[in-house]
């Protein structure tokens, strides 16, 4: 069997496996992992993360091996990663682009995922790719040429501020870990868009890798309704929207209220979210089952 026959088995071989455990659900994505090759936008050695804390590393020139389902180091100290396939395909699940949309993608690393949306948007959609890091925004720009995809660009600068000229976006996605929800975002989303982000607090691991909860945000008439879904770890961001010590702690433990409260009711939980300033003054949380109030934003569920 030739080395790309191989890479093929392993890489559909992962794909039916994120099928099987229900992590891909939609036709549209299966297709879009089956298609974009993951090994095509990493650089042998590659570093791949033996746990989710990405505190065992190890090194490897076997491309069939980034088809486990593990996050790839991105830099020698594993401060960036290219997420584990099973976080990505969650994500993209979440986001739930079709065909000819506007994307806006924050944090795209090397560009595997980045690719995958371009994908799922087809030749009529847009992506619009922003990293902070300039050397990764270089790289995936290239790669993602060499990849074939020309209907996404990829710029360096602050993806909390989004890319306003290039806005109203359909879909907005977030590949790194914050503590808040950035205004930029909401007003570059279009009526009746979405918007994923990973709410993670800050924690002792927090230039590695930080735990929190997978955030959905629609948004319709001005009106915005979020859901809190999986618990996913990511590489959290060290700009403005990482969470300081004071806050952090506030936001772990709204985090830990929601889960508990899902728990126990075993069923979905539609969040009211409201930017702030805004003249609707948030609830008194003694009135409503559950309230989380970051700097930007304040969330809470509406009594039934």
């Amino acid at each position: 069997m030739s080395r790309e026959k191989d890479i093929d088995v392993a890489r559909n071989a992962m794909v039916n496996d994120l099928v099987r455990r229900r992590v891909i659900r939609t036709p549209a994505v299966e297709r879009a992992f089956r298609r974009v090759p993951r090994h095509a936008f990493l650089a042998s050695p590659y570093i791949l993360s033996t746990d989710p804390l990405l505190e065992d590393i190890e090194e490897t020139d076997d491309a069939c091996r980034v088809y486990n389902d593990q996050s790839v180091a991105l830099t020698v100290n594993a401060d960036v990663s290219s997420c584990a396939p099973s976080l990505v395909a969650v994500e993209v699940e979440q986001l739930a682009v079709a065909d000819g949309m506007r994307v806006l993608h924050i944090g795209t690393g090397s560009g595997y995922c980045t690719a995958i949306l371009a994908d799922l948007a087809g030749e009529r959609g847009t992506i619009v790719g922003v990293e902070d890091i300039e050397e990764l925004a270089e790289t995936s720009a290239g790669l993602l040429a060499q990849a074939g995809v020309t209907t996404a660009t990829i710029r360096h600068g602050d993806g909390v501020v989004g890319v306003p000229e290039a806005a109203p976006f359909d879909r907005i996605l977030v590949s790194a870990g914050v503590a808040d929800i950035a205004p930029a975002w909401v007003r570059q989303l279009d009526d009746e868009g979405a918007l994923v982000l990973p709410l993670c607090p800050t924690g002792p691991l927090a230039r590695r890798v930080g735990g929190g909860t997978l955030l959905t945000i629609q948004k319709s008439r001005d009106t915005l309704w979020g859901e809190l879904s999986a618990t996913v770890f990511f590489v959290p961001r060290l700009g403005t929207l990482a969470s300081a010590a004071d806050d952090s702690e506030a936001l772990a433990d709204g985090l830990a209220r929601w889960l508990a409260l899902e728990e126990f009711l075993r069923t979905d939980l539609p969040i009211r979210v409201v930017m702030k300033p805004a003249s609707q003054a948030a609830p008194d949380p003694r009135s409503v089952p559950w309230l989380l109030e970051t700097k930007n934003a304040v969330m809470w569920i509406e009594p039934s």
